[in-house]
């Protein structure tokens, strides 16, 4: 397990460093695992042979120490580490022992020993187990929600030990629903306008169910069963609904077109020649003009207001961001006199459109509301952190 883990991290860091180099500064656990590979394809190489050995031993002597310490300090929660360097002493065996014999070429044999960490591991494993459980215990009578967050982590690392200690499985439950941050999405309408009753609906539809988390949870809708933490809050403050107004504009458009050919004349009033004695012709252009008369119609229904967050434990607004939400209508209509070939591309896309019957408010305020319905699901996504 971890062992492995730190094997493969060793290996990562050291990269194609040799076995001695990794001896020689203290990465026992890589010059073990890259010394034993050697070994493994050919026994017969002392130089390996001598690096697992002192490796092995000044691994073992470390970890020895290590366990040492760990327990002289008495402290409660020192199992887990302790349990992890005799799972590392043991695992380090078991790299070594299908090597065994080693020979070098004088016939002595490299000496390493092998001790049975049963024992230990399995003492080490219930002590771990058991302040764990207590630890997860403590923190859940404390009714705080940080501390139920630390105690199903607790309780999650005792399955690193045993698959069903206790009622692990139980107090889980208990801690994640404990830990559980619930958080309502509201609108409220603090202006003087009358809004949709689509609108608050529509508002209400942000898709917040993306955001949960397996700490945190998002309702639009009160759930009298739950405890909310945090509100987040679309107060509109302001409806502004402009009149419908309609304007003309007069404009004049010219243009130059060509209109047939001509002969180029010189100075003397006689038809140019070209290096073949062929007459020369050059486009002939004339100016156009038209006259526009443009209508204009144009609306516009304004929501403002803010998104705020508040902890409702606290009672305090603890985040606040301005909404603005706007829909225009517009419409453009237009007849021409004069010449039709002098309209710009513009102009003609409004030559023949007829006019449009203006939206009513409540439209106009329900399109409004969609664009802010926009903002609000961007700002909620970007201040996820807030919620803890």
């Amino acid at each position: 397990m971890k062992f492995i883990f730190i094997i493969v991290i060793s290996i990562l860091i050291s990269g194609c460093s040799s076995p001695l180099k990794l001896l020689n500064s203290g990465q026992y656990d890589a010059a073990i695992y890259k010394s034993a590979k050697k070994l493994r394809r050919n026994k017969t190489k002392e130089k390996h042979i001598r690096v697992l050995e002192e490796a092995y031993r000044k691994a073992n002597e470390e970890d020895e120490r290590r366990v040492a310490r760990l327990k002289g300090e008495g402290r409660p929660d020192c199992w887990d580490d302790v349990f992890n360097v005799y799972h590392t002493m043991d695992s380090r065996q078991q790299i070594v022992r299908p090597l065994i014999p080693l020979k070098y070429k004088s016939g002595k044999e490299a000496k390493f020993i092998f001790v049975d960490y049963n024992e230990e591991i399995k003492n080490s494993r219930q002590r771990a187990a058991e302040y764990l459980y207590a630890s997860a215990q403590r923190l859940l009578d404390s009714k705080n929600k940080m501390d139920a967050r630390r105690a199903y982590a607790e309780l999650d690392k005792i399955g690193l030990y045993y698959d069903d200690y206790k009622d692990v499985r139980q107090l889980k439950v208990k801690a994640h629903q404990a830990g559980i941050t619930y958080v309502l999405m509201g609108v409220k309408n603090n202006s003087r306008e009358v809004m949709p009753a689509e609108l608050d609906e529509e508002l209400r539809k942000l898709p917040i169910s993306d955001l949960n988390t397996f700490w945190i949870q998002y309702h639009n809708k009160v759930n009298k069963e739950f405890n909310y933490d945090f509100t987040i809050l679309i107060d509109m403050k302001s409806i502004i609904i402009s009149p419908e107004q309609v304007s003309e504009n007069n404009y004049k458009e010219e243009k130059e077109l060509q209109d047939g050919w001509q002969y180029l004349l010189d100075k003397n009033g006689n038809v140019k020649k070209d290096s073949l004695g062929n007459d020369i012709k050059v486009p002939k252009y004339v100016k156009v003009g038209v006259n526009v008369k443009e209508v204009h119609q144009f609306k516009k229904a304004s929501i403002l207001g803010s998104l705020d967050y508040f902890n409702n434990n606290l009672n305090q607004l603890v985040k606040s961001e301005n909404l603005v939400g706007e829909n225009i209508f517009e419409n453009h209509t237009a007849t021409f006199f004069g010449d039709e070939r002098a309209l710009s591309p513009e102009s003609r896309k409004k030559i023949g459109a007829p006019p449009k019957p203006f939206p009513n408010n409540a439209a106009m305020v329900f399109n409004a509301g969609l664009v802010l319905k926009e903002m609000c699901k961007n700002i909620v996504f970007n201040n996820r952190g807030v919620i803890n």
